[in-house]
């Protein structure tokens, strides 16, 4: 009977196949073929490197990382059990590669996403019943379960940015004009409001809307919403700002800043008694991250109407409507904003947290340009909805590991990390001589590996 021996010699630990055999009344131990060697308690066999072959080379650290983070916010709980495999299937892609629909099936393959979510068979039909799916379902639960899990980390008080942009769609399944977006263009477009908090930028909720709703419903519906939750304190962009709206967060005892349109009214009541000289001074001056503006206040709704001068501002402005002929009263009140807020805060507090509220606009830019929610390339309705909710689920995975990197100032950003990742391979080998087949990981910077071992991550080599 044969059976596995350790051979001691020197400091090294050798690993051999024996069997022990009857010779003339003795027992004598035979070695069949030495195994290998032992390093670290672990077995490394012996093999002819010219009897190796590589099986397979798939994508294998950056999945861990997020699968990790997935994990840690419970997502695939959220879903049906095979349904919650599928949906993170497709989240997983879409923070890694982002291939289209249709190649995504083979894409799978090349990486270790089956392994480590148990699925078994991938077929494209139901990748897009995955999305259909997806769609008819009712989100603001998910989306609920998700800010309690996020609401952990974010300990201060914080208030909710809200914003709204529009993205748009190919395909004719839908009943849509075009309509002309941000950008200036003609297309179908969707309109996508989305709140997220003011610390982290975790996010708290995102609902979409036809291309011909104005943002000022568009905030009476996310507000509804955002109250019913129990948020007491929004900053919201002039699009959106309202004497309406804001009556309504004053009714509901919440405090807001937000920007408000120059209205012929406001302009006449608050613009009409500044005297730029007055305004223009030290004592107004407010230094931001790209500029400086000039503030005065006036009393306004319970709180205070904030007019916002910025002379650098009104020269560009001013250039642009004298060289299209326009007259100087044109140009009167160029350069001028409005900021409302009753909060306890000092206005200078205010127009910073106002104009540096960029943690909405790098939402936006990650959902937008790396999460690939513009164009959407799915044709028919009920795989958009789906589509959108992907990036939603993707963003709360990418926000919170940009969570882990800031809180132990790992040195990069979070869509930098899953770059760095991407060299990160699980190769599968076998002797074919033998048999034997084994698997080793690609070796990583020694940074990355203390951010494994601080999320308690295994990665091994070999």
């Amino acid at each position: 009977m044969s059976f596995i021996r350790r051979i001691k010699k020197g400091s090294n630990t050798y690993l051999a196949l024996v069997e022990n055999k009857r010779v003339g009344g003795k027992v004598v131990q035979r070695v069949i073929k030495y195994i290998g060697k032992e390093i670290g308690g672990e077995v490394c066999r012996r093999v002819n490197t010219k009897d190796v072959r590589v099986e397979a080379v798939k994508r294998y650290a950056d999945v861990l990382i997020i699968d990790k983070i997935a994990k840690i916010l419970e997502l695939e709980g959220l879903f049906k059990e095979e349904e919650g495999k599928y949906i993170l299937a497709f989240v997983y892609s879409h923070l890694l590669e982002r291939p289209s629909i249709r190649k995504l099936e083979g894409w799978f393959y090349d990486t270790e996403i089956p392994i480590i979510l148990g699925l078994q068979d991938i077929s494209t039909m139901k990748l897009y019943e995955t999305l259909r799916e997806l769609s008819e379902m009712d989100f603001s639960n998910v989306e609920e379960k998700i800010f309690l899990k996020l609401n952990l980390y974010e300990r201060d008080k914080f208030s909710v940015i809200i914003d709204i942009t529009d993205t748009y769609f190919e395909g004719n399944t839908v009943d849509e004009e075009p309509r002309r977006g941000k950008n200036g263009k003609y297309r179908r477009l969707i309109q996508i409001g989305l709140g997220v908090t003011e610390k982290h930028g975790f996010p708290i909720m995102m609902k979409t809307y036809p291309g011909n709703i104005s943002n000022l419903m568009i905030f009476k519906d996310l507000f509804v919403n955002l109250s019913q939750r129990g948020f007491k304190a929004l900053i919201i962009d002039r699009e959106m700002g309202s004497e309406e709206n804001i009556k309504e967060v004053l009714r509901a005892q919440m405090e807001i800043i937000s920007g408000l349109k120059k209205t012929k009214g406001l302009q006449k009541k608050y613009l009409e008694k500044i005297k730029r000289e007055d305004i223009y001074s030290p004592e107004n001056r407010i230094s931001l991250k790209n500029t400086s503006v000039y503030i005065k206040e006036f009393p306004y709704l319970e709180g205070k109407l904030i007019a916002v001068y910025n002379p650098h501002l009104e020269v560009i402005r001013r250039e642009i409507i004298y060289d299209k002929g326009g007259c100087k009263d044109e140009g009167r009140y160029v350069g001028y904003s409005f900021i409302y807020h009753n909060t306890e805060l000092s206005s200078k507090e205010v127009v910073r947290k106002y104009y540096e509220k960029d943690i909405i606009e790098r939402a936006f830019k990650k959902l937008k340009g790396i999460l690939s929610l513009r164009p959407i390339r799915v044709w028919r309705k009920e795989y958009i909805e789906g589509h959108l909710r992907v990036c939603y689920l993707s963003y709360a995975i990418l926000s919170l590991l940009e969570y882990y990197l800031n809180k132990k100032k790992f040195g990069f950003s979070a869509l930098e990390l899953l770059e760095k990742l991407k060299k990160g391979y699980k190769i599968y080998l076998k002797d074919i001589k033998s048999g034997f087949s084994w698997q080793t990981t690609v070796l990583l910077e020694k940074k990355l590996y203390k951010f494994f071992d601080y999320l308690d991550v295994v990665y091994k080599n070999g």
